[in-house]
């Protein structure tokens, strides 16, 4: 990749046509990016952790439920991103517009173009995923439901850390890639915001949002699930916004995939540890 100046605005230039197809191969596997010794200290490490804090907090059990759902939408914001559905994400929004393209928008607009597509459907599927445990209220004790959550936590926190597989049901497609070359640019941004919004459209790349989706649910509040959502929404912009600040300062799109398909591994293993430490904490605020 290269640069130039067009009316004082460095702007990056592909050196190369776009690709045609994703290649996940390139991401390194978990064994090879976190030791299995480090995977296991992890594991202990959270639970005590978790465990820890809930010990001395002794939460109620609808603040103990209350405070893991939130964990887990702070992880999933920040776990759901570095797929190459998120890459190629990024590269539409971040990298030059294609030669002979309709519109004129910059990076930082197809941003905020893409942002608030994905607010604009992924507020309002918290916020029915909160109606829907309103009108199922009751129907599990709160304590059932906080020991559900946290047993299920544990489950996919050692399937993110590599030490079981758990069932991850999804719609296994990435987003509609002919759309970059017959749209334009700010307007695909925001329909791929729009797709990515509800979380289960397409690709999920953390099983951290099957716990966010299940605990708002549980906790029956639409206030807090369509801001979770939205969280996790604006979470989703990050790798663009990494590769915005990348390519200005001069890297290249392809140095930024590379750099975050390493980085993803890491991610995977911090929620993994997230995670078990969440269900630790539950379980403890259950004694």
């Amino acid at each position: 990749m290269v640069t130039h100046l067009e009316a004082g605005v460095r702007e990056p230039v592909l050196a190369h046509a776009p690709l045609d197809t994703d290649l996940p191969q390139i991401r390194p596997t978990l064994a090879r990016a976190v030791s299995v010794p480090a995977r296991a200290g992890l594991v202990a490490a959270a639970a005590v952790v978790g465990g820890g804090v809930a010990a001395v907090a002794a939460p109620a059990f609808g603040t103990a439920l209350a405070t893991v759902v939130v964990t887990a939408g702070a992880v999933t914001a920040l776990a759901a991103n570095w797929s190459t559905c998120g890459m190629s994400v990024a590269g539409v929004v971040a990298a030059p517009k294609q030669p002979g393209r309709k519109g004129s928008s910059t990076p930082v607009r197809r941003l905020g173009w893409h942002a608030l597509g994905s607010v604009a459907t992924g507020a309002p599927t918290g916020a029915l995923l909160g109606v829907l445990g309103m009108l199922a209220a009751g129907a599990l004790p709160l304590p059932w439901a906080l020991g559900v959550w946290g047993a299920l936590a544990l489950a996919y926190g050692l399937h993110e850390l590599g030490f079981v597989t758990m069932p991850t049901p999804m719609r296994r497609r990435q987003l509609p890639r002919h759309l970059r070359r017959s749209m334009e640019p700010w307007k695909v941004s925001l329909l791929f915001g729009a797709m990515i919004g509800p979380g289960f459209v397409i690709f999920i790349r953390s099983s951290a949002y099957y716990l966010l989706a299940l605990g708002v649910v549980a906790v029956g509040s639409p206030a807090l699930g369509a801001a979770l959502f939205t969280l996790v929404s604006l979470g989703r912009c990050m790798p663009s916004l990494l590769a915005i600040v990348h390519t200005r300062r001069g890297g290249s799109m392809p140095g930024f995939l590379s750099a975050m398909c390493v980085v993803d591994r890491r991610v995977q293993t911090l929620t993994g540890a997230v995670l078990v430490a969440a269900a630790a904490f539950a379980w403890v605020a259950l004694v």
